[in-house]
């Protein structure tokens, strides 16, 4: 199996998948491929864990109860995006095992939402064909999950309790699909974890100091210490530019023409300039080339835990680069919009 990074690396291969040959959306990939999706360890730690109680809303208007769903039986939940490649090669796929198990289970497909409309998500359904329900989470499902690269295949047991969890789909998932589906309830009550999402701030609101990961892997706060200036924060993703190029380039554009502005305006606004970057496909490694892409002047942050994208309410069903933007000033500390 190959060593396959989930950061800006990674994804500039994928970009050069979908130029090549659109037979990379269409086909099964494989081991070496730039579709392919190396397994997470860390994802085994969370097998066995009760899953929330989360409800949603359906493309088509209907309501999806967490609860519900596993009361019925087992849930099978894969969370992808419209511009994620190793995505689009598996709906094809997707859309048979939801054929094949639709009696036996429910499924349910989960876009992350993340730089995402809700009319981009239901037009990429309507042309892939896919007929299961389709559901936008509001970052809850992927905070809990702690979700780093889609696509993600999450199976819960009739216990309702993660079974499996996996990028690839293929043997192993098809093999753990028959083994959930074939297994009967134990638990004779369900559970359920406790999961509340972070409320946006609000204009005026105090400005949290989250912890964050600078460009060389060390941890630091939002606001730079001994500083008494006003501050921006910018809210992008080191693979916006590139990756997106090819994926969704209305976006990639609005992206760079942020960076533009924003370098054109640093040097002599008298402020300070926080650009913070997407934990979704990014890597610690991949923050020295996003550092020099902003160059000097920008303090160049990782969000690992995806703390500073959900406190400004940027990072759900909206366009990548900064929507809003964090101010604080000597004493204030404010969110402005």
């Amino acid at each position: 199996m190959p060593d396959f990074r989930h950061g800006l690396t990674a994804l500039t291969l994928l970009v050069q998948c979908l130029a090549i040959s659109s037979a990379c959306a269409e086909t099964q990939p494989v081991p070496g491929s730039a579709a392919f999706v190396a397994e997470d360890p860390a994802l085994k730690a969370m097998i066995g864990r009760p899953v929330p109680a989360m409800s949603w809303q359906t493309l088509d208007g209907q309501m999806l109860d967490m609860s519900g769903l596993t009361r019925k039986g087992p849930v099978y939940l894969k969370l992808w995006a419209t511009y994620c490649i190793p995505c689009r090669a598996q709906m094809p796929g997707f859309e048979a095992l939801y054929q094949r198990y639709k009696s036996r289970m429910s499924v349910v497909a989960v876009d992350i939402g993340f730089g995402e409309k809700r009319e981009k998500i239901a037009a990429f359904v309507r042309k892939t064909g896919l007929t299961m329900p389709v559901v936008v989470d509001d970052g809850r499902l992927s905070d809990w999950l702690n979700i780093r690269a889609t696509p993600l295949h999450v199976l819960i047991d009739r216990d309702g309790r993660l079974a499996y969890l996996g990028h690839q789909d293929g043997s192993a998932l098809e093999a753990a699909l028959e083994r959930i589906a074939s297994a009967p309830r134990r638990a004779k009550d369900l559970q359920s974890a406790d999961v509340t999402r972070i409320q946006p701030l609000e204009v005026g609101a105090g400005v949290p100091d989250v912890k964050l990961t600078d460009a060389a892997g060390s941890e630091t706060t939002l606001r730079p210490a001994g500083t008494g200036r006003a501050q921006v924060v910018i809210f992008s993703a080191p693979w916006c530019e590139s990756y997106l190029a090819t994926m969704d380039p209305p976006t990639a554009r609005h992206c760079a023409r942020t960076r533009e502005l924003a370098q054109k305006l640093m040097p002599r606004s008298g402020i300070e300039w926080t650009v913070i970057g997407a934990r979704l496909w990014t890597e610690p490694g991949d923050m020295a080339a996003f550092r020099t892409l902003f160059g000097p002047g920008f303090r160049v942050l990782l969000d690992r835990d995806n703390l500073a994208f959900s406190a400004s309410g940027c990072d759900r069903s909206r366009p990548l680069p900064d929507q809003e933007r964090w101010s604080s000033g000597k004493d204030t500390r404010r969110f402005a919009a």
